[in-house]
């Protein structure tokens, strides 16, 4: 027995060690290194729904399609009481969603609290691997807005997303809101990639400084898409690295308006190693400098038009979002016992691309 032991007492120095170079270098043991290996590749086990907090509960805010949880009949806005028949003293979002998660093939049993219903009700679903698509949303919003939220940058997110816009225009887009809100970031090259999408060919992306100062510099390279309509982005203090870094982009060019809230702060290079055994090692390398000179890291974006909005608010939204398709805002009130709230951050956004969209008409 003493081997497992030392075995671990090494992973957990060598964790240690490393996470002690800074916040976001780390140590993986071979099932955390699926892990994230999983979530890069936005592939993972679950029963397809999004948690958080939510009027002091823990609640669904989005059930994904083609996931179990749709299937069982889980809508968003339900609270979470119980997983496998047992409650929680005090829930919180961690314990939740660790207790929900489970080996591929298995069996989970939710037990939740739905509005304008009594009773708890138990929906059984299978544990699956789930592919999510990257865009969510893509819809016409107002006579010739659209938009799109984009929940994280996988690899076929460009494709993704030129692919939403065709269909917007050829709905009559004539400018676009595109919500980076709560997004973790994802892979840079294809937040790169469509940053090249509304950029001119040589424009400067990106700025690399290692710790031995050597620099690359990404420039936009061609693209088959060039997309020269007006654009609105939304980021929050949950937008972080690859979407904050595509925001200041954006922003540094002058080729969107960001509306919203500071963002996250983490616009650093992590190398990857893999060792045998299916270990990984993630190592702080570098820092991003946006176009304009500052660095991501430890600093953040700073929107164009500040709009400060509640954690709890957002989360709200969505929740409305999806039942607003469904109810009137009267019904929704008497399920929820609030009227559906005034998304402002999306508000300010629409009025800067109406502002734009009108001084490009008057200016013809």
């Amino acid at each position: 027995g003493d081997q497992v032991d030392f075995k671990e007492f090494t992973d957990v120095a060598l964790r240690r060690a490393v996470q002690s170079l800074d916040e976001y270098s780390d140590y993986m043991p071979p099932l955390d290194y699926k892990d994230f290996n999983m979530a890069s590749e936005q592939t993972y086990v679950g029963v397809g729904i999004e948690v958080g907090e939510f009027a002091g509960r823990i609640s669904i805010s989005e059930v994904f399609d083609g996931g179990s949880a749709q299937r069982s009949g889980l809508l968003a806005g339900d609270a979470i009481i119980e997983v496998d028949g047992e409650g929680f003293e005090e829930p919180t979002l961690y314990e939740v969603t660790e207790r929900i998660r489970g080996e591929e093939g298995t069996v989970v049993t939710l037990g939740v609290e739905r509005p304008r219903r009594e009773d708890i009700l138990n929906f059984e679903m299978e544990r699956r691997s789930i592919s999510l698509s990257s865009v969510a949303n893509a819809e016409k919003i107002k006579d010739g807005i659209g938009y799109l939220r984009f929940r994280q940058f996988t690899e076929n997110s460009a494709q993704e997303l030129a692919k939403a816009i065709q269909k917007l225009r050829s709905e009559g887009m004539e400018g676009l809101v595109l919500d980076l809100r709560d997004n973790p970031g994802g892979r840079l090259d294809s937040a790169l990639e469509i940053a090249e999408m509304f950029l001119e060919t040589g424009d400067r992306l990106l700025t690399v400084q290692s710790r031995r100062r050597v620099v690359e510099v990404f420039e936009a390279g061609f693209s088959q898409q060039r997309f020269r309509f007006p654009l609105v982005v939304i980021i929050n203090g949950n937008s972080a690295s690859a979407s904050e870094i595509l925001a200041g982009i954006l922003r540094d060019h002058d080729r969107a308006i960001l509306v919203g809230e500071k963002s996250f702060g983490k616009g650093s290079v992590q190398s990857i190693y893999s060792f045998r055994g299916d270990y990984g090692l993630k190592l702080t390398s570098a820092r991003y400098l946006l176009p304009g000179g500052d660095a991501v890291h430890g600093i953040g974006v700073e929107p164009t038009i500040a709009i400060d909005q509640p954690t709890e608010q957002a989360f709200e939204l969505r929740i409305q979002k999806h039942h607003l398709r469904f109810m009137t805002p009267d019904e929704y009130e008497a399920s929820f016992g609030f009227p559906p709230k005034v998304d402002s951050q999306l508000e300010a956004a629409i009025g800067a691309l109406q502002e734009q969209l009108s001084t490009q008409i008057s200016g013809l």
